[in-house]
């Protein structure tokens, strides 16, 4: 009798184990924001520059469009300006986002038009630095260069090829 009644209760005691399951279930989401985008809304101008027949210069033209010139005496700014800009953007995508700022690591070449005479510019620099707010879901962005004027540059209109600005979220 007792072994009766102790393989029933081992018996049970399978049973309930083997019936011991639950299910549970879950759902996946995902969210698709809006791609961020730039597009340019002006181009960069570092306006009339003056040169020196031996000493070659720079000129640093900053992201709020006020330009100088660098410490070697090479190169003035003259009374007449001309065109002083610098290059501009406005960065699109999801409100309150931030996002990343790649500016063009190695200088870009302006060539003089009708010639073979060229300068570089380089060191970029932006605003906002390296990262910027999505707030309301644009931002301006604008963008600077240093300018360098080699010994006696040959007069003209120099012009570069395009050079990229990158916007990526973090």
């Amino acid at each position: 009798m007792k072994i009766l009644i102790l393989s029933a209760f081992v018996l049970g005691g399978f049973a309930l184990n083997s019936n011991a399951q639950a299910t549970a279930t879950a759902t996946a989401t995902a969210t698709i924001v809006t791609p961020i985008s730039i597009s340019k809304t002006a181009d960069m101008n570092f306006g009339n520059v003056a040169v020196s027949a031996t000493t070659s210069g720079t000129v640093i033209l900053a992201p709020a469009g006020t330009r100088t010139t660098g410490g070697s005496g090479g190169v003035t700014l003259p009374a007449t300006t001309g065109t002083v800009a610098a290059a501009a953007f406005t960065v699109n995508g999801n409100g309150s986002y931030t996002y990343a700022i790649t500016l063009p690591g190695s200088p870009v070449t302006l060539t003089r038009a009708s010639g073979s005479e060229t300068m570089t510019a380089g060191t970029f620099t932006s605003t906002p630095t390296g990262t910027g707010t999505l707030t309301s879901g644009t931002q301006n962005l604008t963008v600077g260069a240093t300018l360098n004027v080699g010994a006696g540059q040959v007069a003209g209109v120099y012009t570069s090829g395009n050079f990229n600005v990158t916007v990526n979220y973090n």
